[in-house]
């Protein structure tokens, strides 16, 4: 495994500076932020792994807003169509993929996004996330997202909470009205750009002055130093605002809460890329995180569903439960992605051709889910009223994950949109387009999650 060096490399010209890539403009090619400046960084190792990662966490999205009508605690701010009748096991389920599937998918992000700056420098890097972030984005709220406030409305007429009128204005009053209107499941991609942003600050500005860089140094120094702070972060926001897991924010803008509890997961993975970018020290702790792993998950759910169960109250009992909660859920998601990702990395090269087209589509999965599944409920209710929810759970689930891989393939693997938007790979032409000539050698970090690999060429396959 190379090594990363964690303070500023002399220059091999004789200067004491820092040796920087030859850019142009003066690009540290190595990426300052964690003050490493080689000028010709090492081929990052491919890691097949995190492209199952990628594939079954969009799977585990799906699965969260399956289980959203038939919660016995039901998310708090979370609005959705219908409701019906609870299961237990559903409600865990629930719960669990909540604490961790965001932790997750930001801590990836974080982890590649570190490649990509290592290679590109920082003005690349922002450019590439716009480009890869943004169009999607902005595809998303102009064709998918207004579909949702009627098929929303739909369900509330069906409900009888209000008049069938309401479908044309769309005007709701009270907390369903006020829960309604937000950038819903998309919430992910604005936050993620911005994180982009500001770690590309970061490394202009520890590249450019030497007490950042100093700064960065000491804690890069102690390596147990970064995740303390970042967890201690996490759970402190928990306290001050619990709904940042345990409810929904749900706005057009991002939530100061939000923002800094999800940025921490993915400083977590940026982190986590200049330490151990092959993630070999990862695996190596893989039997001991994974049973923690279980240990904090398993605890936080059972402590949050008590929590959520009960009335807000003043007594010590229920006040020690809110911190002891927010503690365990910050370390309880910590922990559980670190465990993620090293059985991505055990897993070796070990990832089936299923699996990598699932990866592929798992972008679009992730934009085109929510309303489909939204009317699959709202059909369910009324056509299966007697069947028990988990048989509901199961039919949404397969429905809605077919819908979106037949759409996939018949819409976007193949077509120019799907190129345009960035989510066909780069070997899928579109059918009306001369075979492309495919890059002379992979690129180290085509495996990512939605939106978050970044190509080296314009050429490389986009996820």
């Amino acid at each position: 495994m190379d090594t990363i060096p964690l303070h500023p490399q002399p220059n091999p010209h004789g200067s004491g500076e820092p040796s920087r890539g030859d850019h142009g403009n003066g690009t540290v090619i190595a990426g300052q932020i964690f003050g490493d400046a080689v000028s010709q960084p090492p081929r990052p190792a491919k890691l097949p792994g995190l492209e199952a990662i990628r594939a079954w966490a969009a799977l585990g999205v799906v699965l969260l807003h399956v289980c959203v009508p038939y919660l016995q605690n039901p998310m708090p701010g979370l609005v959705w169509p219908i409701t019906d009748a609870t299961d237990f096991c559903i409600d865990c389920l629930f719960w669990g993929i909540e604490v961790i599937v965001m932790p997750v998918f930001l801590f990836v992000a974080g982890f590649l996004v570190w490649r990509s700056l290592r290679r590109g420098g920082p003005g690349l890097l922002v450019r590439n996330r716009a480009r890869r972030l943004l169009v999607p984005l902005a595809f998303a709220m102009l064709v998918i997202l207004p579909i949702e406030p009627f098929i929303w409305v739909l369900g509330f007429v069906s409900e009888g909470l209000v008049p069938a009128v309401k479908l044309k204005s769309l005007k709701v009053d009270g907390e369903l009205g006020r829960n309604l209107w937000g950038l819903s499941h998309l919430w992910f991609l604005p936050y993620l750009f911005l994180y982009i942003v500001v770690v590309a600050l970061g490394d202009w500005a520890v590249g450019h002055y030497q007490t950042a860089r100093r700064i960065l140094d000491t804690l890069m120094a102690r390596p147990i130093v970064v995740p303390l702070l970042l967890i201690g972060l996490a759970a402190a926001v928990l306290i001050v605002r619990p709904e940042v897991v345990w409810g929904f924010q749900h706005a057009f803008l991002p939530v100061p809460s939000k923002w800094i509890y999800s940025g921490c997961f993915f400083l977590g993975g940026v982190r986590l890329g200049a330490r151990d970018f092959e993630l070999s020290d990862l695996a190596h702790h893989a039997r001991r995180l994974i049973p923690v792993a279980v240990l904090l998950m398993a605890t936080s759910v059972i402590l949050g569903r008590w929590h959520l169960s009960l009335p807000p109250s003043e007594t010590k009992s229920y006040q020690a439960a809110h911190y002891v909660l927010a503690i365990l859920t910050a370390s309880g998601a910590w922990v559980a992605t670190m465990a993620v990702m090293s059985i991505a990395v055990l897993m070796g090269d070990r990832v089936s051709k299923r699996t990598k087209y699932l990866a592929g589509a798992s972008f679009w999965i992730y934009l085109v889910h929510h309303p489909l599944l939204g009317l699959v409920h709202i059909d369910l209710k009324w056509l299966l009223p007697g069947a028990s929810p988990m048989i509901k759970a199961a039919i949404a689930f397969v429905v809605v994950s077919a819908v979106c891989l037949v759409t996939y393939e018949g819409l976007i693997r193949r077509s120019a949109l799907g190129h345009w938007l960035g989510l066909a790979p780069a070997d899928a032409a579109p059918a009306d387009a001369a075979p492309a000539s495919r890059p002379s050698e992979a690129s180290p970090d085509t495996v990512d999650i939605p939106a978050v690999a970044e190509p080296s060429r314009e050429t490389r396959r986009a996820a």
